[in-house]
This record gives structure tokens, C-alpha cells and sequence, in this order.
């Protein structure tokens, strides 16, 4: 990293950590692997209705936090850009006192060293209270120099992976309080190192704090009963959703419940208002009188996007599936077997697929042929614009998504709603994000 590139990081971590000085909110950190956005702004859904929150709302990284907490967005990325955002974020310590209670951060990390690592976002912010969502193989690219051989190579990768991860957890004091995936094995490798007071959620462990059963999906609800502290509750959301969803509203639910919610109030906040940020898991009337389940904005790693097909199977019963993936991107040596796994998947759950991007042309479409399994294949949104509307017919329900980098399906979402008017409600508007669709394929 140049010398002007670290001298800016150190500068917008100083005007972050000066403003947070000044406002002293409660400070909430999501971490993990998958779900961090879902998970933060359900949080927020719940809190706002009590108190003045503010949300990094996708801005997870070196840069994304501090801009965040001086409530400076980019416009264009350029140093012009940058030159500006350094002067608006002198201005908000001096002049912005605008009080508020609560701040939610996602803390992405996009590789082992500093400053794409946890260990560089904890020197921006000090979280009370942390949510470690899960642990997986996602941008393992950025830590595959680390390991030698092949030799238990994912093995390795995931556990270099959930040793940053792991420090949001175990950074914590006494005095914090640490919301956990009690399934998630790599996680519970770390739970001895942590200080702070742990609140346990699982699908699996009836002895967890936070318990869920009773599982009902369709095609217009979702709808799970937990249990907590000897009582039961019963959740239901008008929309569907697949299983690994009730860990981000579990998570929510315990999270306000630290934060001064009762659970029936968390509860009834959640189901009035519920709703998740664009490109994840929204639900459009399509063509055709068919149904487009939006997850373009998802970083497509492997165990969500399992789920997220099995959602496909059991809502879609007697109607045809159809999946419209894009590559799993940052996966480097493990691309391979990790496209495979979802190439059998599709066998299993979808009566029809459309794959999109190098990847799944190279790892995924060769599985589909060798079962003769209906599928056509594009290497970008471009190459399969027109054919993507022909193949769809009255009824399907129509399933998108993909890692967010440079294939854009939203795209897809967009030339299949019914409504041309919902296309606002996807992921990446504005002038910015319609030039990078512009110049990718």
C-alpha cells in the first residue's frame, strides 16, 4: 500500500473516531461471512422505532465505516471525489453534533492483512455489543498464498478465514455482549476466548438462548416459533424466505433485547415493518404472471445459495423453477469444487437453470450436461439478455442470483418485472452505478 493511501486511511479513521468521540452511541458490529447486511438492518428495523439509530447500510470496509460515521457518501470514486470527502469530513467533526443513540456497523473482511482485515475495522470502532453471523469460505482467494500444498486446503483456508472473523467476538471486554451462531463449528472453536457476556442462536441446539422449530415456508410467508427462557414465541413475515433467514431475525430480536426491547415488542416491530435492503430476497410480480425472487445484490457463497435453491423446491412446488445464477466470485483454488456443489444442487431442486459468467460456464454447465439437464449457458448479462425473456413461461418462479462484482443481475430482474416501475426498488441505483453496468458486458 502507497504512502498518500495509508496516510488517508489514517485520516478518515481519525475524523471516525473523533466523531464517535464526540456523539457516543451505543455501538453494535455484525460480522461473518454471509448475512451481515440482512442481519444489521433488521437490527435497525427493530431500534428505530425507539430510538435515533445510525446504520452503515452496506459500507462495511477500511473506507466504507469512517464514510459511514461522517455521513459522506462518494460520488464518483475519483481523487477529485476523494479530495472532496476529505474536506466534508473535517467539516462534520467540527460542525455536526447531530445526536444519535445507537450505531450499527457491518464489518466486512476481504482478506488476511491490514487494512482489509478485522483487526484494521477494530481500530475504527469499538463495538459493546458484536453479532458473528457465520463463518465460510468467502473472498478465500485473498488468503489462498497463505497455504502450501493441497492437502486439506479448504480446511486451512476457512480457518485462516474465522481467524479474523473470530476477533470481532473475542475483542470484546467484560463489559460487552457477544451474539453468536451457536451451530457454526468454526465459530464455537473461538468461545473460550471470549470475555464478554455470550447470547447463544441455533437451529440445532435446544438448549441454545435463543432456540428455533416449527419451520413453515410458501410462496407468500415464512413463519418459525423460538423458544427463550422456557417461553415460546412465533414469528411470521409475510414473504419467503429460505431457513438460514431465521439466524438474521434471531439475531435481530436478541440484539434489541440487549439493547432494552422486550421480545414481543422486538417481535411485533419486526413483523409490522419487515422488509430487507434491495437486491436481497425481494419478491416482484414478473412476466408472464411469474415470480421474481431477487438476491442479485448476495455475495453468492456456497451454503446461502444452497439454502436459498431448497427455498426454490419447497415454495415452487407444482411450478417450474427456474434458476438464473452468476458466478461465486473470490473463491480462488476452491472455485472448483464449490461451483460443483451448486451444480448438483440445481440437479436436485430447479426444473430449469440459466448460468451466467466464466465460473459456472466452466465448472457448473459440464455437471448439467452430463445429467442432461435443461440449462443455457452466457458468459455475461449481455450474451443472454433476449434469450432470458423468451425462455420464461406463465407461472415460473424465477429465482436470481450472484456475486455482486462486475455481472450485475440486476439486470435480469430488471427485463423480467412486470411493473417497469419497480425497477427503483432494485440494488444499485443512481448515475454511478448505471455507468459501471454501462461499461461491463
Amino acid at each position: 500500500m502507497d504512502k498518500a493511501k495509508k496516510f488517508f486511511l489514517l485520516y478518515l479513521r481519525l475524523l471516525a473516531k473523533i466523531q464517535l468521540w464526540k456523539i457516543r452511541p451505543l455501538v453494535i458490529g455484525v460480522g461473518g461471512s454471509s448475512g451481515k447486511s440482512s442481519t444489521s438492518y433488521l437490527i435497525s428495523l427493530i431500534l428505530k422505532t425507539k430510538y435515533k439509530i445510525r446504520q452503515s447500510g452496506g459500507k462495511n470496509s477500511e473506507t466504507g465505516i469512517p464514510l459511514s460515521v461522517l455521513f459522506v457518501s462518494p460520488k464518483d470514486y475519483s481523487i477529485k471525489d476523494w479530495l472532496r470527502i476529505s474536506l466534508v469530513g473535517l467539516f462534520r467533526i467540527i460542525f455536526d453534533w447531530d445526536k444519535y443513540e445507537i450505531y450499527i456497523a457491518e464489518m466486512g473482511i476481504d482478506g488476511p492483512k491490514e487494512p482489509k482485515n478485522m483487526s484494521y475495522l477494530l481500530k475504527i470502532i469499538k463495538p459493546k455489543i458484536a453479532v458473528l453471523t457465520n463463518i465460510s469460505l468467502e473472498h478465500s482467494q485473498y488468503f489462498d498464498y497463505l497455504v502450501e500444498g493441497e492437502e486439506k486446503r479448504e480446511e486451512k483456508i476457512l480457518s485462516l478465514t474465522a481467524g479474523q472473523e473470530s476477533l470481532l467476538i473475542t475483542s470484546l471486554g467484560k463489559d460487552g455482549i457477544v451474539v453468536i451462531n451457536n451451530d457454526d463449528s468454526e465459530i464455537l472453536k473461538y468461545i473460550d476466548n471470549i470475555k464478554s457476556s455470550i447470547v447463544n442462536v441455533s437451529l440445532k441446539n435446544n438448549r441454545a438462548d435463543f432456540f428455533a422449530k416449527n419451520i413453515d415456508l410458501g410462496i407468500d410467508f415464512f413463519s418459525f416459533s423460538f423458544k427463550y427462557r422456557e417461553k415460546e414465541y412465533k414469528v411470521k413475515i409475510s414473504q419467503p424466505l429460505p431457513v438460514h433467514y431465521i439466524y438474521s431475525i434471531l439475531f435481530a430480536i436478541a440484539v434489541s433485547k440487549e439493547a432494552g426491547f422486550g421480545i414481543e415488542e422486538a417481535i411485533k416491530a419486526l413483523e409490522k415493518s419487515f422488509s430487507l435492503p434491495a437486491g436481497r430476497m425481494n419478491v416482484f410480480e414478473g412476466i408472464k404472471g411469474s415470480v421474481v425472487i431477487d438476491s442479485s445484490y448476495n455475495n453468492a457463497t456456497l451454503i446461502p445459495l444452497l439454502d436459498i435453491l431448497d427455498m426454490l423446491k419447497k415454495i415452487g412446488k407444482s411450478k417450474r423453477k427456474i434458476a438464473i445464477l452468476g458466478d461465486m466470485r473470490e473463491l480462488g483454488t476452491l472455485s472448483a469444487t464449490q461451483h460443483k456443489i451448486v451444480a448438483d444442487k440445481i440437479l436436485n431442486t430447479c426444473d430449469f437453470a440459466v448460468i451466467i459468467g466464466p465460473l459456472m460456464q466452466k465448472f457448473v454447465a459440464p455437471v448439467l450436461m452430463e445429467h442432461k439437464f435443461p440449462f443455457y449457458e452466457f458468459p455475461n448479462f449481455t450474451e443472454g439478455r433476449e434469450k432470458i425473456r423468451e425462455l420464461i413461461e406463465p407461472g415460473d418462479i424465477i429465482l436470481v442470483k450472484s456475486s455482486q462484482n462486475t455481472l450485475y443481475l440486476e439486470r435480469v430482474v430488471e427485463i423480467l418485472l412486470k411493473n417497469i416501475k419497480d425497477k427503483d426498488k432494485l440494488c444499485r441505483r443512481g448515475e454511478f452505478w448505471d455507468k459501471k453496468r454501462a461499461e461491463s458486458l
